[in-house]
C-alpha cells in the first residue's frame, strides 16, 4: 500500500463527518505525544491536552515488543525511541503525524505492563478510551505488531469497476461491488479474530481498517474504501454473517436501545461473535468484554451477571455450544457453569427479542444471584458464585449415537429432540436432570382442516454435585416439543409432566413444593 497517500483518504472521510474541536470530552491517563521529530509519553494529569487523540488496535501475536514498565516509564516520558518500535506502531504514528494529530493511545505503551494495579485500573477504562478516540487505526490485516499497516498489493485492485447501463428499465453508471468483500477483508481478517479487539471495534465510533488490499472506513454514517471513496450501502444491506459484526452503517449494535429486550438482543449478537474469537491469556475473558458490558449496563440500568443479564435470565441461560476449542479443555473456572464464559469455545446466546409474536411462558424463577470477583496471581479475573432457581427437575440420561446426543427418560422418547452438550463426558454420566426454562408456543396455524398449536420447551441439562444435595452444575442444553392433540384439545400428559413437580418429591433439592417445584442451587 502507498503509505504516502492512504492517510489522506482517511482525512477526507474524517473531515466529511465532524468538526475536530467538538471531540474533546475525555482523555486517558497516558498518551503518546507525537511531534514531527520526537515521541514521548505524557500523563493527562500533568499535561494540558486540548486536542483529540486517536487509538490503535493491533495483534500482539506473541512477539517481543517495547512495552511500558515500571522500570522504563521515566525514560519513555523523556523519549520513545522510534526505531525500537514494531512496524505497526511506527506506521500508526506516521499516520497520526500525516493527519496532524499530536496524541495517540497504544495499549502496550500507555498501560504499565508489569503492574497489576495499573493494568486493572486502565483496563477498566477501555470503554472510554475507544469511545472517545476521534477514530481508531486498525492494523486489520496484520497477524502481529511487526506486520505494519501498509501491505503489498496490486494497485489495480483499488480501481472500481464501472458499468454503463442504458435500457428502458434502468439507465446510468453503476459500480460493481463484491457483497462479501467487507466480511472477507474485515470480519475474517487476523485482527478481528482476536477477542480483545471485539470491544475495541464495538466501542470505536470510527475505524480506519488497514486491510490487505486497501483502507476501509467504517462508521455509522459512511462505509467507504479507496476504490469507493464516496461510500457504498452494499455491505450494510448485505448484513453480517453468523459470528461476525458486519459494518457499522445500518447496524443496531450498541445504538441506543428502546427496550430491555433489544439491549439483551444486541448483547447476544456481541457474545456470539466474541466467544468465537481467540484469547492468548484465558484469564482475560471477562475483562476483555467488560467495556461493552459496562456500556449496556449504564444505558439500560440492568444488573450484569457474569455474561448474562438479570432481566429474563431464564431465557439467556439456554445458551448453546457451537464449537469447542481443540487446544483447551471444555470448561474453565472463570465463571459459574451456568454462564457461557465458563466454556472454552463459541456459543449461541439466546436473544430474547426473537420471540416477538410468540407466547413465551417462563417455567422457572431465579430467586437469587450471588457473585463476587476474584483476581488470580496471573492477573486473570474470575467470577465466583451461584444462582438459586425454583424449577422442575426431570431425571434423564444422555446417550450418544453416531451424529448426536439424545435424552432418555420419562417423556423423552415422545418429545425429546437432539441435545447440545457442553463437554463429551456428559454422555453416560450419573445424576443428570433436564430443567425446563421456558415454553415457546407458536401462534395457531392451519394443519390440514384443523387449527394446530405447537410448543417448544427450551431447557438445560444439569448434574448433581456429589455430597451436596440440591447443588448442580450445568452440562448442556436441550429441546423438547409437543403439540395440542386434535381429539382432546390438550397436550399429551407426558409432555405436561415435564413442566410439573408432582410425584417428584424424592429428587435432590433444597426445598420442594408440589406446585412451584424444586429449589436448587446452580454453581
Amino acid at each position: 500500500m502507498d503509505r504516502n497517500t492512504q492517510p489522506y483518504e482517511v482525512k477526507y472521510w474524517l473531515n466529511g463527518e465532524l468538526e475536530l474541536s467538538e471531540r474533546i470530552a475525555w482523555v486517558p491517563t497516558r498518551l503518546i505525544q507525537v511531534e514531527q521529530d520526537s515521541l514521548r509519553l505524557v500523563e493527562s494529569s500533568k499535561t494540558t491536552i486540548s486536542e483529540p487523540f486517536v487509538s490503535l488496535s493491533h495483534c500482539w501475536g506473541g512477539a517481543e515488543i517495547l512495552k511500558l514498565t515500571t522500570k522504563n516509564i521515566h525514560v519513555l516520558k523523556g523519549d520513545i525511541p522510534f526505531l525500537q518500535l514494531p512496524r505497526t506502531f511506527q506506521d500508526a504514528i506516521q499516520v497520526a503525524r500525516t493527519l496532524g494529530f499530536r496524541y495517540i493511545w497504544i495499549d502496550s505503551l500507555c498501560i504499565i505492563q508489569d503492574s497489576d494495579q495499573d493494568w486493572h485500573r486502565e483496563a477498566s477504562t477501555m470503554l472510554k478510551v475507544y469511545k472517545h478516540a476521534l477514530f481508531n487505526i486498525a492494523a486489520t490485516a496484520s497477524t502481529n505488531s511487526f506486520g505494519g499497516l501498509f501491505q503489498e498489493r496490486n494497485p489495480h485492485l483499488v480501481q472500481s469497476e464501472a458499468l454503463d447501463v442504458d435500457t428502458e428499465a434502468i439507465k446510468g453508471r453503476f459500480h460493481l461491488v463484491d457483497q462479501g468483500y467487507f466480511t472477507q477483508e474485515v470480519d475474517k481478517a487476523p485482527l478481528n479474530l482476536r477477542s480483545w479487539v471485539t470491544q475495541e471495534r464495538m466501542l470505536s465510533p470510527r475505524i480506519a481498517h488497514f486491510a490487505s488490499e486497501q483502507v476501509i472506513w467504517d462508521c455509522a454514517e459512511l462505509t467507504a474504501c479507496e476504490s469507493l471513496p464516496h461510500g457504498t450501502t452494499t455491505w450494510s444491506g448485505y448484513g453480517a454473517r453468523p459470528m461476525t459484526f458486519g459494518c457499522k452503517q445500518g447496524s443496531s449494535l450498541l445504538s441506543p436501545s428502546k427496550t430491555v429486550d433489544e439491549g439483551i438482543g444486541q448483547w447476544g449478537t456481541i457474545v456470539n461473535t466474541y466467544s468465537a474469537c481467540r484469547l492468548t491469556v484465558l484469564g482475560d475473558k471477562l475483562i476483555a468484554i467488560s467495556g461493552v458490558a459496562n456500556h449496556l449496563r449504564d444505558e439500560l440500568k440492568m444488573e450484569y451477571c457474569v455474561g448474562l443479564w438479570r432481566p429474563k435470565m431464564e431465557i439467556q441461560l439456554a445458551w448453546v455450544v457451537q464449537s469447542l476449542q481443540a487446544d483447551r479443555p471444555p470448561r474453565n473456572d472463570l465463571a459459574p457453569t451456568w454462564s457461557w464464559a465458563s466454556l472454552n469455545g463459541a456459543v449461541h446466546l439466546q436473544q430474547v427479542n426473537i420471540y416477538e409474536g410468540y407466547d413465551v411462558i417462563s417455567l422457572c424463577s431465579i430467586t437469587e444471584v450471588s457473585l463476587y470477583q476474584q483476581i488470580d496471581q496471573n492477573r486473570g479475573e474470575k467470577a465466583v458464585g451461584y444462582l438459586r432457581m425454583r424449577c422442575f427437575l426431570n431425571p434423564i440420561t444422555v446417550e450418544r449415537d453416531a451424529t448426536s446426543y439424545r435424552l432418555r427418560g420419562k417423556g423423552m422418547a415422545e418429545h425429546g429432540r437432539a441435545a447440545n452438550i457442553d463437554s463429551p463426558d456428559v454422555a453416560g454420566a450419573d445424576q443428570l436432570f433436564f430443567i425446563p426454562l421456558f415454553d415457546v408456543q407458536s401462534p395457531m396455524s392451519l394443519d390440514g382442516p384443523k387449527w394446530h398449536v405447537s410448543s417448544e420447551i427450551r431447557g438445560i441439562i444439569v448434574q448433581g454435585v456429589i455430597g451436596r444435595p440440591g447443588v448442580f452444575t450445568r452440562c448442556g442444553h436441550a429441546l423438547v416439543s409437543g403439540a395440542v392433540r386434535t381429539d382432546t384439545g390438550k397436550f399429551e400428559e407426558s409432555y405436561d409432566a415435564l413442566k410439573s413437580a408432582k410425584e417428584k418429591a424424592d429428587l435432590p433439592c433444597e426445598d420442594y413444593d408440589a406446585n412451584s417445584g424444586h429449589l436448587i442451587r446452580l454453581i
